[in-house]
């Protein structure tokens, strides 16, 4: 027996009116049977039955609930294990199903059962709607008042995101719960998820916060952190579904999505997939759009239909935008978003689709106040101006070294704060010797006095109030010695005392025939003659 509830099986669907031969890979939505091509290498397309388990029961269920043509399929089904040398005799016998009815008969699946219990479910219904109008007519007014005053109630329980806007809302009758099973089984009492609030939150299909639980394993109970949620099922029953604390999610495949790396870098980051994407239910094989979240506090992978999600056009006072909310529905954050309560608080937050919150959330960890947004745009800035700097730095020192020659001399200038020097500042400068300027215009306008001489140390012209080669003076070298004695100390070198001219670096006899017949020229006699 235990082999047997391991025992799986696939189903293969023959269209009657086109003859086509396909294997069953779930349920679309509007009912009808999603198909693949009856071909071995689809096998991990085909959707698994097992043999001896409820699955196969709800297919049917659904499919004759929803699909408009029932009666337009026929389906057969083979082990799973066998479907590679099977597919293809099916498919032969297939083609013509009447004249194989013997051999198809061990495979075919009788539906007859499911379409009258579907059609009984309906007949029922219809029946007892029209029973209670009729009953209930005459207080049709004061129940729907009841109504709306509890969806108000349940509406002001639960975040304006979660219920607003919404019409026909049921919250999970109470009256379906069997509390002294949960408290036998899980540990679990009614009052106190009442006190905390928590059952609240469960009942609008939401779950608890962490609560203490004690299931029992082998006689022994054990107690566990969980959250809580109500599950119900067709038939309306209630039951509890504890979401145990978990290790970190490999983020490998959920519910057929196979997680991009994107997708786990969302995931991990915010909590939030940051995009919509196609979930198939593996019972109905049905495919539905849905945002997909991490639960923060459980670790547990968690979905939404996108249909149940609504965005709202304003939180608090904040308005959003038309962009913003297209954003939010394509699962996109919206970043650095200023909200402002309606109590007047602001601060600056991302926005984005949360399952838990079924609706926007503002993403933990990117609150902020606006003062401290100002503060680090300020920083930023900065820090963009000394990136901006840094990158600059190789083109100033590329300027800088236009001040010099390759050999490193200095390279001549021609003019300083619009003053042109004469030939023999030029010189001077290129010689690196202190030049004075005069009449130079300054900030305010007036004339001023100033000095002009090449840094070595900073590689370009520096300007000075005073003469800077006069604060360095220092004994002269061997060549200018003659020079440095006649110019500036006022002595006479007798080779030179007639030369005119200020005598220039390294010189001690006249440079040229014009100094030289200066030199030459006799002296004029004083007629007294010379005192003695």
């Amino acid at each position: 027996m235990a082999k047997k509830t391991t025992e799986k099986d696939v189903l293969i669907v023959r269209d009657e009116k086109t003859g086509e031969i396909s294997v069953v890979a779930g349920l679309d939505a509007d009912g009808s049977p999603k198909r693949t091509p009856a071909k071995a290498e689809n096998a991990q397309s085909f959707l698994q039955f097992d043999r001896h388990g409820d699955v196969l029961d709800n297919f049917f269920k659904n499919f004759f609930r929803q699909c408009k043509e029932p009666s337009r399929f026929g389906f057969y089904r083979i082990a799973a294990d066998q479907a590679d040398h099977l597919l293809e005799v099916m498919k032969d016998l297939l083609k013509d199903p009447e004249a194989n009815k013997e051999m198809l008969a061990p495979h075919k699946v009788d539906t007859s059962g499911y379409e009258k219990q579907v059609q009984e479910e309906q007949t029922a219904g219809k029946t007892e709607q029209t029973e209670q109008k009729q009953e209930e007519q005459p207080q049709e007014n004061k129940k729907q008042e009841n109504m709306e005053k509890k969806q108000e109630q349940n509406q002001n329980q639960e975040s304006p995101q979660q219920t607003q806007g919404r019409r026909g809302y049921q919250p999970i009758d109470e009256s379906r719960i069997n509390w002294q099973e949960l408290e036998d089984k899980w540990g679990v009492k009614r009052d106190d998820l009442e006190k905390s609030g928590d059952l609240t939150k469960m009942l609008n299909y939401g779950k608890s916060d962490l609560v203490k639980v004690s299931p029992k394993f082998g006689g022994e109970a054990f107690e566990l952190d969980a959250r809580l949620s109500f599950k119900k099922d067709g038939e309306g029953n209630v039951s509890l579904v504890p979401h145990f604390i978990r290790k970190e999610q490999k983020l490998d495949e959920y519910k057929e999505h196979k997680f991009s790396d994107e997708d786990r870098k969302n995931l991990r980051e915010t909590g939030n997939l940051g995009r919509v994407v196609d979930l198939v239910d593996k019972e109905t094989g049905e495919i539905t759009p849905s945002f997909v979240s991490i639960d923060r506090k459980t670790n547990e992978i968690t979905d939404v239909p996108a249909s149940k999600v609504r965005i709202p056009e304003r939180i608090g006072k904040t308005g959003i935008t038309k962009q913003e909310q297209d954003m939010l529905r394509a699962g996109l954050p919206v970043r650095d978003k200023l909200i402002e309560r309606n109590d007047g608080r602001k601060f600056v937050t991302t926005l984005q689709v949360n399952v838990e919150q079924r609706g926007v959330e503002f993403v933990p960890g990117t609150g902020r106040s606006p003062r401290t947004v100002q503060t680090q745009e300020t920083k930023d800035s900065t820090s963009q101006s000394q990136r901006a700097d840094n990158a600059a730095a190789p083109q100033r020192e590329q300027r800088r070294n236009t001040w010099t020659n390759a050999d490193g001399s200095i390279r001549p200038i021609s003019k300083w704060s619009g003053v042109d020097f004469t030939e023999q500042q030029k010189a001077d400068y290129a010689a690196g010797k202190a030049i004075k300027l005069e009449n130079v215009t300054d900030k305010q306008g007036f004339h001023a006095t100033m000095y002009i001489k090449f840094n070595p140390e900073k590689g370009r012209p520096y300007r000075y109030d005073t003469n800077p080669d006069n604060a360095q003076k220092v004994a002269p070298s061997n060549e200018s010695r003659t020079q440095v004695a006649v110019n500036d100390e006022g002595k006479t070198n007798e080779a030179t005392k007639k030369v005119k001219e200020p005598l220039q670096k390294g010189q001690t006899a006249p440079k040229d025939d014009k100094q030289q017949k200066q030199q030459d020229k006799p002296q004029k006699r004083n007629d007294k003659g010379m005192k003695m």
